[in-house]
């Protein structure tokens, strides 16, 4: 991958993740149906105006993102400082996600908790985090997972690490580290069979519940993805089987990350376009979440070019964002290329 590429992809990343976060939000915890109630009444819009949400003021300014785009940044932001600086990686993500903490406005859950505790100084990151259940696990991993994606470092110590600092329960890590390797599965391979992509989580999903020793049924990714395997070799996956499957794609990381494989699933080549994102945003549950990560997840794949220019321009802070997408790759590229060297300089050693 070309540095022109891998700039596409991180401002991708971070663009999509904040379009989904901002077309999901008006939508969030409604059903599929109540979604196409609410659209029947409502004039369509390119970001809809939220209301009646019980976690999301009144004047919320239209194409404006939520905690699913905050943590995605504080990601991006302290692996490109570690990248840079070769600080400790983890206590710059702490550090980042106090920062964002301190403009939170709405959304956040069970991670407000835990990163209050590391701005009060009683905890540090490792024993900061929840017994949560929730998919503020997931969220901000994309970043992660395409640094690993590009350098071959991908680290499951390091991933349980940072989930730790703000979810602790068995579950929560397990969902993480097959989201975290799912993405640098689709980051890193091209022309995917839905069988094959399929077969590739459940065997993720079986080593990573074994590792966390998760035996409820209601925690096993894997009876799910079992389900889409046995679905897709009869017909094709939909938008029924989809939100069954996934328990309507709720607030729970479990929930959450059977919705992402369903919706991918589901397309035979598993490449995810601008109409799998708008899919996630008003299929329902919790639709902003969901459609940042599959956003996360088409940026990572094929670039800003894959996002719709128009939804570019009016989301929240995008210039903002987009620096902070550049400066993420630009960290990237120089680690390739300062560890290139060292190789090369070994070789003639």
């Amino acid at each position: 991958m070309n540095s022109n590429e891998i700039l596409e992809r991180t401002i991708g990343i971070v663009l999509g993740t904040a379009i989904g976060d901002a077309k999901g939000i008006a939508y969030e915890t409604l059903t599929r149906q109540q979604i196409i109630d609410l659209q029947n009444k409502n004039e369509k819009t390119l970001y809809t105006r939220v209301t009646n949400h019980p976690y999301i003021p009144n004047d919320w300014q239209i194409g404006r993102w939520t905690d699913d785009t905050q943590l995605t940044l504080a990601m991006m932001r302290a692996i490109t400082k570690h990248l840079q600086s070769n600080e400790n990686l983890m206590l710059i993500i702490a550090n980042e996600h106090i920062i964002e903490w301190k403009e939170s406005v709405a959304g956040w859950g069970g991670t407000k908790n835990a990163i209050e505790r590391l701005f009060n100084g009683t905890h540090t990151y490792l024993d900061s985090g929840n017994e949560a259940t929730g998919n503020g696990v997931l969220m901000k991993l994309a970043p992660l997972a395409f640094y690993y994606s590009l350098c071959d470092n991908a680290d499951d110590h390091e991933i349980e690490t940072i989930c730790r600092m703000t979810h602790r329960s068995s579950v929560a890590l397990s969902t993480a580290c097959i989201y975290v390797h799912m993405c640098i599965y689709l980051f890193k391979k091209k022309n995917i069979i839905s069988n094959d992509f399929l077969e590739y989580i459940y065997q993720l999903c079986l080593k990573y519940e074994k590792n966390y020793e998760l035996n409820d049924d209601k925690f096993l990714v894997s009876l799910r993805v079992k389900r889409y395997i046995e679905i897709n070799l009869l017909s094709q996956i939909d938008e029924t089987s989809i939100i069954d499957i996934s328990n309507g794609g709720t607030f729970y990381c479990v929930d959450s990350l059977t919705m992402i494989i369903g919706l991918i699933a589901c397309l035979p080549t598993c490449e995810p376009d601008f109409n799998t994102l708008i899919r996630a945003s008003e299929i329902g549950g919790d639709t902003d979440s969901n459609a940042a990560m599959i956003g996360a997840i088409i940026g990572g794949m094929k670039g800003i070019t894959s996002l719709e220019q128009e939804h570019i321009n009016q989301v929240y802070r995008s210039d903002y964002i987009r620096k902070i997408g550049e400066e993420f790759g630009l960290a990237i590229i120089q680690y390739i290329q300062n560890r290139n060297e060292k190789i090369q300089e070994l070789k003639h050693d």
